[in-house]
């Protein structure tokens, strides 16, 4: 089973390359969530002030709908950025880009037929806003496709309101460029700005993760030298007393002889063991061994090795919960359980703490957020004196 695969490029955005990144963008997101519910009320109190109401909107109820279709937006937009929300998936942001859809269509029919100048249409500028503001949580390839569809369709209400325009002297594709222009800037330099802000935030991991494969490599040779000094430790204790009470014995009994046959059963099965642990006991044996003066029991469900063939990202996220378990609960027990139903990694880590659950749950909230941000679901269960944290890489 591979789970080895990495991020496909139209899937790369920057909520899953940096978390936190897209975190500390979510003032900036909701102030252009904020200017996008204020320029349709501020372009229709503009227009009634120069016309006449009947004159700027024919439909007053369509006006009404495009509205609402635009709070809903909204509302996915600031819903989906939240860092305690999971990942933002396509079937909710297409539900987004259809209602920008309804938005546009929906203004235009409110002000069908009295529209003077299809450049102060308010709806392809906040299709363009929310376009911008939706970047670090939307991939560029994504934002590209449908700042296409909304171009296409603004030109289309664009040629639709030709025949009604007062100004009808200018061309008509002139009015299809009108209406459109604003969305295919604005969406396309949301398109190119995720693009950058990916690019380079995936350059940094790159070089990041070859720095840490080098250290890893370098560190290798020591842990290789702790697993045999175990070894060395167990025939120090068993064998080498055994053998210099053999040498100091004038004969040889059948008690020796069943006792180097247990010693022998013994070393074999150490042999075993060391050869068949897998990758997620090693990984909580070397965290324990930091800390010998804690009794620490460090338990793992693992029978297919799925943390070894995970990837060196998803294989740090579960070191680095480890630690801070150890560091900031004062863990007593550790219980790592991994699973793939269906291909997908999923993690179930349960740790027993003297701590107050209250104080376990702030001592953890940074790791929480992060694991909110690079899996598909999670979820953090309460036990009686244990925290169960469950999460699921779904990529």
């Amino acid at each position: 089973m591979n789970l080895d695969t990495p991020l496909a490029s139209h899937e790369v955005t920057l909520e899953r390359l940096d978390p936190l990144s897209a975190a500390a963008a979510r003032p900036v997101t909701t102030g252009a969530a904020i200017l996008a519910l204020m320029l349709p009320i501020v372009a229709v109190l503009t227009q009634t002030q120069i016309q006449t109401q009947t004159q700027a909107l024919t439909q007053p109820a369509w006006l009404l709908v495009s509205y609402f279709a635009l709070v809903g937006a909204v509302w996915l937009l600031l819903d989906h950025s939240r860092v305690s929300r999971p990942l933002w998936q396509p079937p909710s942001a297409q539900l987004f880009q259809l209602l920008l859809v309804i938005m546009a269509i929906t203004s235009v029919a409110a002000t069908f037929g009295a529209n003077n100048q299809l450049s102060d249409d308010w709806a392809p500028v906040v299709i363009g806003i929310m376009f911008l503001a939706c970047t670090p949580y939307r991939p560029a390839r994504e934002l590209v496709f449908w700042t296409i569809v909304h171009t296409l369709l603004c030109a289309l209400l664009g040629l639709a309101q030709a025949a009604q325009t007062v100004n009808a002297e200018v061309p008509t594709l002139t009015l299809a460029v009108t209406g459109s222009l604003t969305v295919a800037l604005m969406g396309f330099a949301a398109a190119a700005y995720a693009r950058s802000l990916t690019s380079s935030v995936q350059l940094w991991h790159d070089r990041a993760w070859k720095a840490a494969a080098a250290a890893a490599l370098d560190h290798r040779g020591g842990v290789a030298r702790s697993v045999q000094q175990r070894r060395i430790s167990v025939l120090n204790r068993e064998v080498v007393p055994y053998l210099s009470r053999i040498v100091d014995s004038d004969k040889v009994n059948d008690d020796d002889r069943e006792e180097a046959r247990r010693l022998a059963r013994s070393i074999r099965t150490l042999l075993v063991a060391e050869v068949e642990r897998t990758w997620a006991q090693l990984m909580l044996d070397d965290l324990v061994g930091h800390y010998p003066r804690l009794a620490i029991t460090a338990r793992t469900d693992d029978p297919g090795d799925l943390g070894r063939h995970a990837t060196l990202e998803r294989r740090t996220l579960l070191r680095a919960l480890a630690a801070i378990s150890v560091d900031r609960l004062a863990a007593t027990d550790l219980e790592l359980r991994l699973s793939a139903p269906d291909g997908r990694l999923v993690v179930r880590w349960s740790v027993a703490t003297p701590r107050p659950q209250a104080d376990a749950r702030r001592a953890l909230r940074p790791m929480l957020e992060l694991i909110r941000g690079v899996t598909l679901r999670s979820s953090l269960h309460e036990r009686p004196g244990r925290l169960v944290v469950e999460f699921e890489y779904g990529y």
